[in-house]
């Protein structure tokens, strides 16, 4: 297959294979179902108001409409029924598994341990935004860079 010389369609392919890549290294972080369950149980009990860890413009790949798109997560908590603690983490304005009123919680036997989880499941939930959303800088527009760490 010969190799196109746009460079805007190089720069879309290049963007598709880092996402690729994204989804198949943080698919771990997702963990499996029960824990789903319970992420977001102990979510709802999470301590409020979350804090703002980043803002981004959305622009839907499909209608190209534009979308304030923010990430929060909560202070550390003790999880529900569990010696664990727990941070729960949310992502406001995409529309999808983590744009709910609590969002989904990330455990720790600690409260740092919690919050290094959640700075994961904060990627996870970027990354699963990027899908539907082209995801860029709201100052200025510029594209935001997946593999740039939280």
């Amino acid at each position: 297959m010969p190799i196109s010389h746009d460079p805007s369609t190089r720069e879309a392919k290049l963007a598709e294979a880092l996402r690729t890549n994204l989804r198949k290294r943080k698919a771990p972080a997702r963990g499996s179902f029960d824990e789903n369950t319970a992420a977001l149980e102990a979510a709802k009990l999470a301590p409020r108001p979350y804090g703002v860890v980043r803002e981004l413009l959305g622009i839907s790949h499909g209608d190209g409409e534009r979308v304030a798109l923010r990430v929060e997560m909560s202070a550390p908590f003790r999880a529900p029924d569990s010696s664990e603690w727990a941070v729960a983490v949310r992502l406001v304005g995409d529309g999808g598994q983590f744009d709910t009123e609590a969002g989904k919680a990330a455990f720790g036997r600690d409260g740092l341990s919690a919050t290094r989880k959640a700075i994961d499941l904060v990627q996870v939930a970027i990354d699963l935004a990027s899908i539907t959303h082209d995801l860029r800088w709201p100052e200025d527009e510029a594209p935001y860079d997946l593999s740039a760490p939280i």
